[in-house]
């Protein structure tokens, strides 16, 4: 099924859904709008879609699209300010917005029910997470006892089910706190499950059991879902049709595998076309210091070891070791690896795998336990096991981290210019407005940005912002945490390309993290895979990528989400089938696999 750009966006969804079904969500021509002053602000401009039970409807487009607006209306909520202008959304046949207070009570939880982004801002943290899912069977009326309680937490898999309900949200991974979510949004067995970027932190494994798990929930429940979401892997493998968002409209609407062949409407195949590829940013030549690496994880295993760099490594680390408690076990454990000038060195693993805590020792916000760690460009030389309050100044300059989260590492109350300014005077003893211009420019925003404040600055320009800060130093390596994570595919392409730009302009060398392979596979020049605190692999990106892989490695690549794609990927039950072994195969150029045995 293909549609012209002139196609309407009812006759769209009335088509798509299929003749003679009777859909439990009919949303027409919905218009809503937000107070900006005395003006009113369309958000979302004549929307019109329906579901049907045991269908699922993906919602794609860039952030401020409106597509969460519109997602949130299903359980007849608005942003304050906001109201509706036109057009009707009707779920199991009533309308939302016509409700009584305790009619919109019933709707919420009991008729349609929300899974958010971060569950773990969703949940209560003083509260154990089986006295969170009785309470939700509580406040539709739902049977509350031991057994109820127990029978969710089965039907979402958590493990341990009779000890994971005495446990409080911050004692579970990433994806058991969706997990959690998922049960108290189902517990009164809704007709409509809003999925609102339900997968966004977890890693590749995790996401697919998630995924799996929802769509298994759909179809047992008959529920009517609809996904919003920046992923275009995730939205190929679990929507049946496609709502493309831009600028509050509908611009394109189909089924899933007819979106992903033949994309009629220029923005979706601009979308598509930023989908990180397995491309570098700016082409795929990589520069003569990167082409070998260093022998530290072969040399300590005893064997014949590759060739020295050709160049000396701007960080070197062998059996690192780090760990936030003693008596605790070891978030890293016994790590080696070096990053050479003008290097990107991207790190995967699942959640919990350590990848962020080497992220945060490197940047000196947290102590190395043992091992060497070392810094050293040519000019400036230090132990990076030192905090980052025990670093020399020149050292502190050299090393600078971009955060995850834009959003909360920038102060709401202060201007982008006093953001960038004050690391400015910081390490360089000046911070005029023309330099916090030109770093603005450096990074596509321009001197105009300066006398903004963070909340009017989309995702996007905030995460550039703090690129911008990361910058002000004049660094030597740039350490990337998960910049790109809630981003929308064409922000991500262009922060991305941005960052390519950098380097190759300033000399800079990069530790990249993130869980997100085919972003990984477009930016780095060597892949490091991490679980359980050690790296099971290292090597050349295209070596790691093409095999062959140590089990855990063969996982990840496995349960990646490639776009168009309209199946799940078997994960299992995540319980590895290996355990490890002493040694390291050597596989060329410096592709290195831990060794293992089956468990």
């Amino acid at each position: 099924m293909t549609h012209t750009d002139q196609t309407t966006a009812p006759d769209v969804a009335a088509r798509a859904t299929g003749a003679g079904t009777d859909p439990i969500v009919r949303v027409t021509d919905l218009a809503v709008s937000y107070a900006a002053g005395r003006r009113l602000v369309p958000v979302v401009r004549g929307v019109s879609f329906t579901i049907a039970a045991g269908r699922t409807l993906g919602l794609v487009g860039e952030s401020g699209s409106g597509k969460s607006t519109v997602a949130r209306t299903l359980l007849a909520h608005l942003r304050a300010g906001s109201r509706i202008e036109r057009g009707s959304v009707r779920v199991a046949g009533d309308d939302v917005f016509a409700l009584s207070p305790a009619g919109r009570r019933s709707l919420r939880g009991g008729t349609a029910s929300v899974v958010a982004q971060n569950a773990g801002q969703a949940l209560t943290p003083s509260m154990r997470v089986g006295e969170q899912i009785r309470e939700a069977l509580r406040a539709h009326g739902e049977p509350d006892g031991p057994e109820r309680v127990l029978e969710l937490v089965r039907l979402v898999r958590l493990p341990s089910p009779e000890t994971i309900v005495r446990r409080y949200p911050h004692q579970l991974s990433g994806g058991q706190q969706q997990r959690v979510a998922i049960a108290m949004a189902v517990a009164a067995r809704p007709r409509v499950l809003v999925l609102d970027e339900p997968t966004t932190a977890l890693d590749v494994v995790t996401q697919a059991a998630v995924l799996d798990l929802v769509a298994d929930l759909g179809r047992e429940l008959g529920m009517a879902v609809l996904l919003v979401s920046h992923d275009l892997g995730v939205v190929s493998a679990m929507a049946d049709e496609i709502a493309v968002m831009r600028d509050g409209e509908v611009v394109e609407h189909a089924a899933t595998a007819a979106l992903f062949a033949a994309p009629q409407h220029e923005y979706t195949r601009a979308l598509l076309a930023a989908v990180p590829d397995g491309r570098r940013p700016g082409g795929t030549d990589q520069a003569p210091e990167t082409a070998t690496v260093s022998s530290t994880v072969a040399s300590r295993a005893g064997r014949t070891v590759p060739p020295e760099p050709l160049v000396r490594p701007v960080v070197t680390a062998e059996d690192l070791v780090v760990r936030y408690a003693s008596g605790l076990p070891a978030a890293v454990d016994g790590v080696s690896f070096t990053i050479a000038p003008r290097e990107t060195l991207a790190v995967v693993g699942e959640s919990g795998s350590g990848k962020s805590t080497l992220a945060t020792a490197l940047a000196g916000l947290v102590p190395a336990e043992s091992g060497t760690f070392a810094f050293d460009d040519g000019t400036v030389s230090g132990d990076l096991r030192e905090p980052v309050a025990g670093r020399s100044p020149e050292l502190r300059r050299a090393v600078q981290l971009v955060f995850q989260n834009a959003d909360t590492s920038l102060n709401p109350r202060r201007t982008v210019g006093a953001a960038i300014a004050r690391p400015l005077k910081l390490f360089t003893g000046s911070s005029s407005a023309e330099r916090v211009g030109e770093l603005l420019t450096q990074v596509g925003l321009g001197p105009a940005f300066a006398d903004r404040l963070p909340a009017q600055l989309s995702g996007g320009q905030r995460q550039r912002v703090g690129i911008a800060r990361a910058l002000a130093a004049e660094p030597r390596l740039v350490i990337a945490d998960e910049i790109t994570t809630a981003l929308d595919v064409q922000v991500q392409a262009g922060i991305l390309a941005l960052l390519a730009e950098l380097q190759r302009s300033r000399g800079l060398s990069c530790l990249f993290i993130s869980h997100d392979l085919a972003v990984v596979r477009g930016v780095a020049d060597r892949v490091a895979v991490m679980t359980g605190g050690r790296i099971v692999e290292i090597g050349p990106t295209e070596a790691v990528f093409g095999g062959p892989n140590h089990p855990y490695t063969a996982t990840l690549l496995a349960a990646t989400l490639e776009p168009g794609s309209t199946v799940l990927p078997d994960v299992g039950d995540g319980v590895p089938r290996w355990r490890h072994a002493e040694g390291w195969t050597d596989r060329g150029d410096g592709h290195l696999t831990r060794n293992w045995e089956d468990a």
